[in-house]
């Protein structure tokens, strides 16, 4: 009695120690100068770099189990397939809120057993609650991996308040469908229009053999009966971005932008916009130089240029104010700098590659190094008026929220607090008591936090910091200071 109650109580302060230990959000210290009346100005942001997502407690999900980020109504969306639930984080505050326990019969479906002589639940797919993307109407949706054309690969409609799911494709067929395909493989899928109503869907093969894409029409809310096969155009006369590859590389991602057009990137891409018939219409070999950002290095090395590289998928289109942007993950975790999104402005309305213009990279020290195997580096964006809430998510190193405005504000962001932040008698001493504070060295590491105070003590080994504050009234500050 007395070891189990003992173990008990440890069990209990290991719990209690780890809920301590979690993390709070900060603030990328990077300051991004406005590109005319527009700017982009970090709101929240938790990241290896930040030194703020490297335990437990701060993660969304064991590693390896949180692959796919969607954003519904401010709220960033994490399907977990370990605990088989959707995390749910504040994207005003960064702050989980309770998960969404998913229903049990989820990527099932009943079968006759192997004697034949009764029925049975059977799982579809390799792994079920593997990605999650929202409609244009707001539906949460669900989907599985499949690694051949003998798997059953499901969409679900989740109910955000039950759990619950509906069924909305349950593909049994494929190697009937497909025989050729033997090597059929779906890590992820992308919607358009209302799944309730007309919709597409599509899946990407990461076939090592294949250049294609699978689609599947919904009209009245029935699913066609069979997907059709669309052949990415890889020749060198028409492919362009995809000319001579074999393969669009480990995990990709597909995002339609209606019933004709989508966004196909894989760790061998950059995303490449291609039509309902596998035609190659648009990409950076339109415009190799918009691969290269020569205007956000840090004022240390002005004259840094940063390259984007592949390997991580994920892109999305969006207007605001008349002005139309392209927005993706621009380097992976071998990337210099490691895991970071970047933010184009096209020129007009057409939003050819041509007219693509570098505004930032970001996080300017990058989210971090920490392995991403499944190449997840999800942005997604909420337009209200002539502001963008752009929320980003990369496997395994960190998410966070930057808000992009186009009108200007005429305030930079170390002018939006009044507060004083003085070196003196090794301590950082502020004005008045603040909401938080934190101080994060130049390289962009976090090395202490705190709510509620007005001194922090410096630290002890000489250089440059940043000293990052919000104060009583949510404005923000950032000063660096020099400990001699």
């Amino acid at each position: 009695m007395k070891k189990q109650l003992l173990f008990g109580i440890a069990l209990a302060c290991s719990a209690f120690l780890t809920n301590v230990m979690a993390a709070v959000p900060a603030v990328d210290p990077a300051v991004y100068p406005a590109r005319g009346t527009m700017t982009l100005t970090s709101k929240w942001l938790y990241s290896n770099k930040l030194n703020n997502y490297n335990v437990a407690a701060d993660f969304v999900a064991a590693s390896g189990m949180a692959r796919g980020m969607a954003v519904k109504d401010g709220k960033m969306l994490f399907i977990d397939r370990g605990n088989k639930q959707i995390v749910v984080v504040n994207g005003a505050t960064g702050v989980k809120e309770a998960p969404v326990a998913l229903a049990s019969n989820l990527f099932t479906y009943i079968g006759r057993n192997k004697a034949n002589t009764a029925d049975s639940t059977w799982t579809a797919g390799l792994w079920g609650f593997q990605d999650i993307k929202i409609d244009n109407a707001g539906n949460v949706l669900l989907g599985n991996i499949i690694t051949s054309n003998t798997g059953r690969f499901q969409i679900w409609k989740v109910n955000m308040v039950t759990g619950a799911g509906t069924l909305v494709i349950d593909q049994a067929n494929l190697a009937t469908l497909f025989p050729a395909a033997t090597t059929m493989r779906f890590d992820a899928f992308g919607v358009w229009g209302n799944v309730n109503g007309s919709a597409v869907i599509l899946a990407a093969n990461a076939s090592a053999t294949a250049m294609e894409v699978y689609k599947w029409t919904i009209t009245n809310g029935v699913v066609s009966a069979e997907p059709s096969l669309i052949e990415l155009d890889n020749s060198t006369a028409t492919g362009a971005d995809l000319a001579g590859l074999a393969n669009l590389g480990s995990a990709p991602q597909v995002f339609p932008l209606d019933n004709n057009y989508f966004y196909v990137d894989g760790n061998a891409t950059f995303p490449v916009l291609v039509d309902k018939d596998g035609n190659v219409i648009d990409g950076f070999k339109s415009k190799l130089s918009a691969l290269k950002d020569s205007v956000t290095a840090p004022a240390a090395t002005p004259k840094t240029i940063w390259t984007m590289n592949q390997g991580h998928n994920g892109v999305v289109e969006f207007e605001v104010g008349g002005k139309y942007f392209l927005l993706m993950a621009a380097s992976n975790t071998a990337g210099v700098p490691a895991s970071t999104f970047r933010l184009f402005k096209f020129a007009d309305a057409g939003k050819a590659f041509t007219g693509l213009d570098c505004l930032w990279t970001f996080p300017q020290a990058g989210m971090g190094a920490a392995s991403n195997a499944y190449r997840t580096a999800m942005p997604c964006v909420e337009v209200s008026g002539t502001k963008a809430n752009i929320y980003v998510y990369t496997g395994e190193n960190g998410y966070g929220m930057y808000e992009f405005n186009t009108v200007s504000t005429g305030l930079k962001d170390s002018e939006m607090s009044e507060v004083m932040i003085l070196l003196s008698d090794n301590q950082i001493r502020i004005s008045e008591e603040v909401a938080f504070a934190e101080i994060i060295s130049i390289t962009g590491q976090r090395i202490v936090a705190a709510k509620n105070i007005s001194t922090l003590d410096a630290p002890t080994t000489k250089g440059v910091y940043l000293v990052s504050i919000v104060d009583k009234n949510g404005a923000k500050k950032i000063q660096k200071v020099v400990v001699n």
